[in-house]
């Protein structure tokens, strides 16, 4: 089923709130990825909700939160454990830009990853079905939303980063982040060749919620 008007209007309203320019086209996308993400939640548990509401609120104005700052970044951008397709698919879909790789291991996840990619005809966006440590490149942004704690992603994932490149993590709490990056520290050896800091981001519609991302760059 396609968005009701006022499930249109909330998600139209956030991208507005995100300074993200709203089109029928976007808008449009939106709506069939919605439409097809629920459609085989039944049979693939993809997120654990049924509340279309909640899923712009929580999955996608989530997303959206760090486009600001890759939306004037060049180069190649990794998501890690795409899963459902967050954050990839809602940033492929505003911005066509940028160069997005999802890596998803679990074959009926990277399946509607790759059906996704067809049926929404975002051509910046590319599916590799594989474990992490199986990816091959360099890539100058890796993403990583509910994935794993900071010292964990910074193990398999500063193999795949390029010189002056950047780990976004999305987390939530201040005092979890804390704890994470005490144990990053502790662990990473080559601690002093990276640059950390945490971010406060603002979801539109979860204010009652603390979110920040943690972003970690290469020197």
């Amino acid at each position: 089923m396609p968005l009701m008007k006022g499930e249109r209007d909330l998600l139209s309203y956030g991208l507005y709130a995100l300074g993200i320019e709203v089109n029928q086209k976007i808008m449009d996308r939106f709506s069939l990825f919605i439409e097809e993400l629920f459609l085989w939640n039944s049979k693939t548990n993809l997120v654990g909700t049924s509340s279309r509401r909640e899923v712009i609120i929580r999955h996608i104005f989530d997303s959206l939160s760090v486009y600001n700052l890759l939306k004037n970044r060049k180069g190649s951008i990794l998501d890690v454990g795409a899963g459902a397709g967050f954050p990839s698919i809602p940033l492929a879909i505003v911005d066509d830009t940028l160069s997005i790789y999802a890596v998803e291991r679990r074959a009926r996840r990277a399946s509607f990853l790759k059906n996704a990619a067809v049926l929404l005809k975002i051509g910046n966006f590319s599916v590799l079905e594989c474990d992490i440590r199986d990816v091959k490149g360099l890539f100058d942004t890796i993403l990583a939303r509910g994935v794993a704690e900071l010292a964990r992603l910074y193990d398999f994932s500063k193999g795949l980063m390029k010189e002056r490149s950047m780990i976004i993590a999305f987390k939530g709490k201040i005092t979890e982040i804390e704890k994470e990056v005490a144990r990053l520290k502790g662990k990473a050896a080559d601690n002093r060749e990276i640059n950390l800091r945490v971010q406060k981001v603002k979801v539109p519609c979860l204010d009652e919620e603390e979110r920040n991302i943690v972003i970690i760059e290469t020197k």
